[in-house]
Formats: structure tokens, C-alpha cells, sequence
């Protein structure tokens, strides 16, 4: 809680050492929710505020007593801390055909959440990973676990958001993916999250240069540092490529 504030949830999920085990990697969910950020409005985000801590493995354990620390060096766990959505619900399918073509703010939001999932390439399709607002008119979607995607290796865990599966999208977040460029990428993903070890223990800082593009977790003279590699910002970029070239061909409409 802040200020006195009524106390609010969090999901907190701890990496595994070495912090890059299929379906959790934190640098991916923190990649996930920066992205966002280049073609949606705050109120839009289809992701929740998401970010990466250090925590204390004695303050970890009582909950998760199989819990080690993550990096040599300290006796820390990296975490993933993202916000516990509030008056949303579990369906079977957030994309409704029928409403999709009833309710325009609706229709808006699954659009976002299209576009989004196409961009990181999501492979995993599990219910629990997408969840839709109660709002009776225009209910917001959100996608909340993306540890499969990106360049994630090849799963059964279902790839039904990896595609478009609407034949319209928003014309403002296609503009707006437009003017994105591979630069713009490479700096806003390249490097997510930095900390730096002083006597045993992890402290964040502000990210600086990018210590190894061809690596996703990188540790160098105690500094830890965390981002896209190269390719994986080239997959996403190659990707950006086809959703704007299926738009040009007309196979998808925008409004």
C-alpha cells in the first residue's frame, strides 16, 4: 500500500537460475509490457504494470521454499512483480465473433490485443494467460503471461495468438506502428533492466550500454543486465514487417 492507502495485490513469479527457463524468463514479460508502450495509449495497455526486483531469498522462502537464488554471487531471487487486475474474469475465448462485430470499443480493444500478440509472436494459448474486464459495454482484454514468445523454442502450449485473428484492426495503432522504427527497438528492448552487485547484493541502476547484443542475459564485472538479444528484436521487427504488409494487401482491413 501507499500513503495509507487500502493495500492492492500483486502476482510476484521467481525465475529459476540463470533466470532463462522456458516459459520463465523474466526479461520477456518485462519486454511484453515496455513494447506496449510504442503503439498504445496508458488507458489502452493490454498489458499490466510489470517490472523486475531483487528479493531477499530468506523473505522468498517461507512461500517458495524450493527457492534459490538466481545469479551467483548473491543471495537474492530475481522476481517478476506484476499488478493483480481487479473486476476482470477467466472465459473461454476472449474474442467473441459476434460481439466483435457489435460493439466497436470492444472490437477496438481485441484489435489491440491482436496486434500485440502477432508482434511477439505468442505461443501460449492457455485461458488463464488472457482475461476481459466485467464492463457490460466496450470490456477491455489483457494478456498477462508471456514467458512463450518472442523467440521462445517451438511448445504444444497452443498458437492461436501468435496470428491475426481479426480481419480489422484500429487504423490509429497501425499508424502508429508505421512510424516505428528498427532503432527506436533496438534501444527501448535492447536493454530492459540493470543492476549492479555490491557486497552481495543486486542494485538497480539506470540501464547504460548494451553489453552483448547477442545475448539476452548478460553479466559482466558485476554488472547484470537484462534485454532483448539481437535476434529476438529482429524477429519482432520481421513480424511488425508482415502485419503492415497483410494490411497494404488488403487480407486485413483497418477502421
Amino acid at each position: 500500500s501507499f500513503s495509507g492507502q487500502p493495500p492492492y495485490r500483486v502476482k510476484l513469479r521467481r525465475a529459476e537460475p540463470g533466470a532463462e527457463d522456458f516459459n520463465n524468463r523474466p526479461r520477456y514479460d518485462l519486454a511484453a509490457y515496455e513494447l506496449q508502450k510504442l503503439f498504445l495509449d496508458p488507458s489502452e495497455y493490454v498489458v499490466p504494470p510489470t517490472a523486475l526486483r531483487m528479493l531477499p531469498l530468506a523473505e522468498l522462502r517461507p512461500y517458495a521454499p524450493q527457492a534459490e537464488p538466481t545469479f551467483r554471487g548473491s543471495d537474492e531471487v530475481l522476481v517478476v512483480l506484476q499488478y493483480w487486475l481487479q473486476e476482470v474474469k477467466v472465459v473461454e475465448d476472449v474474442l467473441d465473433p459476434a460481439r466483435f462485430a457489435a460493439d466497436p470499443v470492444y472490437a477496438r480493444h481485441i484489435g489491440q490485443l491482436n496486434v500485440f500478440t502477432y508482434l511477439i509472436d505468442h505461443r501460449d494459448s492457455n485461458v488463464g494467460n488472457f482475461l476481459i474486464s466485467r464492463a457490460e459495454q466496450g470490456p477491455r482484454v489483457f494478456s498477462i503471461d508471456h514467458g512463450v514468445a518472442f523467440a521462445s523454442p517451438d511448445s504444444d502450449r497452443g498458437e492461436l495468438w501468435a496470428k491475426l485473428r481479426v480481419d480489422r484492426l484500429p487504423a490509429g495503432t497501425i499508424a502508429r506502428l508505421r512510424v516505428l522504427d528498427r532503432g527506436q527497438l533496438d534501444s527501448r528492448l535492447g536493454v530492459l533492466a540493470q543492476w549492479r552487485l555490491v557486497d552481495g547484493r543486486f542494485l538497480a541502476e539506470a540501464p547504460g550500454a548494451n553489453l552483448g547484443r547477442g545475448r539476452g542475459v548478460r553479466v559482466e564485472r558485476g554488472v547484470l543486465q537484462m534485454g532483448l538479444s539481437a535476434r529476438e528484436i529482429g524477429r519482432l521487427w520481421q513480424r511488425r514487417e508482415q502485419l503492415l504488409r497483410s494490411v497494404d494487401e488488403g487480407k486485413v482491413h483497418t477502421w
